[in-house]
């Protein structure tokens, strides 16, 4: 439900960031995002990508953090989630097309973005991976990836199966032909690691997986690292697949999508959004009973702590 994305206005201290909920259209599907503004100079926006049986609720727990420096959080229900239309996920082959038609709308509706970041977990950094080549992109943060999808059935068998994970491998092909005919997309070509072995100007990857992780092991993520061929990072942390990073490893990765980073005044994007904060402003002085107020630490260090 909409309502499950708590407060249109959040406050950091005194900084607001106004969430704005839309429809975009990718495939001839009706796809439903929400995008965290805050007032800045420049456009920066880091476009978060959640994992299979999941929804955009994922990623809003990184809004007010990435607010803190400027960035601007997008979060999409990819199709067949959360309240998107669509029959079936494709494992990021399709969701990377829609990334794309996203990131189209955002700079015609809020403004030419200075820089693109994708946040990928599980399925999400799969959908990253895919878009390496794409050069509005300049920062990936990959979450829980696998590097080849049939390899992952595989291993996934063996653990289930044992002795007999051979049930599996016979039923493969058979899996393979029913997912080309229904979602029109071949496991076999899924190997995202081979967008890695390219070297590629003005790319950096930071990599995570969680210990524990029994779904897709953290040795996947070592691969992936280890074929990357461009500017990278790695943190292997405690925690599972679905478990929340700790904060060590979010103060990293926000240090790593802030190197070096120098942006010109964007005054195109201020000029695009005002509207949405005079508007939100008057709301918030009317109906204050529908504005809840986030209490926040007094440094960005502290605030990554919680």
């Amino acid at each position: 439900m909409i309502s499950d994305l708590g407060p249109k206005i959040r406050y950091l201290q005194t900084k607001a960031i106004v969430r704005v909920d839309f429809v975009f259209e990718s495939r001839n599907i009706q796809l439903n995002a929400s995008y965290f503004l805050t007032k800045a100079q420049n456009h920066r926006c880091m476009i978060y990508l959640h994992g299979n049986a999941s929804c955009r609720l994922e990623g809003i727990r990184y809004a007010e953090v990435l607010a803190s420096w400027d960035i601007n959080l997008c979060v999409l229900d990819f199709a067949a989630c959360g309240m998107s239309q669509g029959e079936c996920i494709t494992m990021g082959v399709y969701e990377s097309q829609d990334v794309i038609e996203l990131m189209k709308y955002i700079e015609i509706n809020f403004g030419k973005v200075d820089e693109f970041m994708l946040w990928g977990r599980s399925m999400g950094a799969v959908t990253a991976l895919l878009l390496t080549e794409n050069t509005k992109i300049r920062s990936y943060i990959i979450d829980s990836a696998f590097s080849e999808f049939r390899q992952l059935l595989q291993d996934i068998g063996n653990r289930q199966f044992g002795v007999f994970s051979f049930i599996l491998y016979l039923a493969i092909p058979i899996l393979r032909w029913k997912i080309l005919n229904h979602a029109q997309f071949d496991i076999n070509l899924l190997n995202p690691i081979d967008k890695l072995k390219q070297v590629i100007p003005n790319k950096k990857f930071f990599f995570v997986a969680g210990k524990s992780d029994t779904l897709i092991s953290y040795q996947y993520t070592l691969k992936l690292y280890e074929n990357c061929q461009m500017t990278k990072k790695l943190d292997i942390c405690e925690g599972d697949h679905n478990s929340n990073r700790p904060s060590t490893t979010l103060q990293r990765i926000i240090e790593f999508i802030n190197e070096a980073c120098e942006f010109q005044n964007n005054q195109e994007y201020q000029i695009k959004i005002d509207h949405y904060f005079k508007f939100q402003f008057q709301q918030s002085l009317e109906e204050e009973e529908d504005v809840s107020e986030i209490k926040t630490p007094q440094t960005k260090q502290q605030f990554i702590s919680i």
